[in-house]
């Protein structure tokens, strides 16, 4: 169970999310149990994971139980993509703690990274930012150790642990300190030619410039980002950036520029079923609605996100910012 499990999950996070870092190898069909036929592709796919996350997240802890210590880890690859559009914090948590402590007892250097890292960003939304500095600093120990062969991943996989480590700063408001660790995760997947690393940092950038008030270069590297999401035709990414780009033309009082991005990116968070992102970017528009005066589409915005936050189980308040 726990094996095919892990095989439809896998075989839905690679139609979800596409290509991305990974370290598990994809598990072999189970005899006499078929695959899942994921209805209307990519949505069917990320609807598969809502759907069976509760027994997903139960995988995670029977197989660790057994002492399947590789499908426990394994598991929680494809729970990432699930966890960026749905939070679920005490599920998520224990399960990536799990995953982390798997990748531990089994000698895997680059999946404990790869696990201390997705156990990170649920530690530091829920504001337990000393935990999340001990993983991402770990993480990125680790991923010195490995030593840097690109063949194998391991550079792309140093880079990512600077970006956790910047964005644990981030997340704190310390931007400045965040910088250099994006920065150089940046000038790496300009290297080693991973066009979405370069994106993702690129992204991370922006956000850093509008955070330490320099909103005409935000601006500028929010707009490069959001092209390159487009290009390299990533939804979620040509959604999350053009929303960035909103809020900083937003302040810049370019509002009608800004609401078309809000729009687009309401759409596309609607359409994937992410929760989190259509809390984000309602807020943004009930902000966007009371600057123009208009109290009581603001309020209609701010009590949608109130009532998607509740359902969730209590997204943290987006309204500030921060990286996503």
């Amino acid at each position: 169970m726990i094996r095919w499990y892990l095989r439809q999950a896998q075989r839905a996070d690679a139609l979800a999310a596409g290509p991305r870092m990974k370290f598990a190898d994809a598990m072999p069909a189970v005899e006499g149990a078929p695959d899942v036929e994921f209805a209307a592709g990519k949505l069917g796919a990320l609807r598969w994971l809502e759907g069976e996350h509760l027994a997903l997240y139960g995988c995670v802890r029977a197989a660790y139980a057994y002492g399947m210590d590789t499908e426990a880890w394994a598991l929680c690859e494809p729970l990432w993509t699930h966890f960026l559009d749905h939070a679920h914090y005490g599920e998520v948590t224990e399960a990536f703690r799990t995953g982390r402590d798997a990748a531990q007892r089994a000698g895997h250097i680059a999946a404990l990274v790869r696990m201390r890292c997705q156990l990170a960003r649920p530690l530091w939304e829920q504001k337990r930012y000393e935990e999340a500095e001990t993983e991402v600093g770990l993480a990125v120990g680790g991923a010195r150790l490995l030593g840097g062969a690109p063949a194998d991943g391991e550079l792309k996989l140093w880079a990512s642990a600077l970006e956790f480590r910047g964005r644990a700063r981030s997340e704190q408001g310390d931007w400045a300190s965040a910088v250099p660790d994006f920065e150089e995760s940046r000038q790496i997947h300009t290297r080693i030619g991973n066009p979405y690393g370069v994106l993702l940092q690129t992204h991370l950038l922006g956000q850093a410039a509008a955070a330490l008030g320099e909103p005409d270069r935000a601006a500028t590297l929010l707009a490069r980002a959001h092209e390159m999401a487009r290009e390299q035709e990533r939804e979620r990414m040509t959604a999350r950036t053009g929303f960035e780009l909103g809020r900083v033309l937003q302040g810049l009082a370019r509002r009608e520029e800004a609401a078309a991005l809000y729009a687009a990116a309401l759409d596309g968070a609607r359409e994937r079923g992410s929760g989190r992102d259509e809390v984000r970017v309602l807020e943004a528009l009930g902000s966007l609605a009371a600057d123009g005066g208009d109290e009581e589409a603001a309020s209609a915005h701010r009590a949608s996100a109130r009532a998607i936050r509740e359902r969730e189980g209590g997204l943290p308040d987006t309204g500030a910012g921060g990286p996503s």
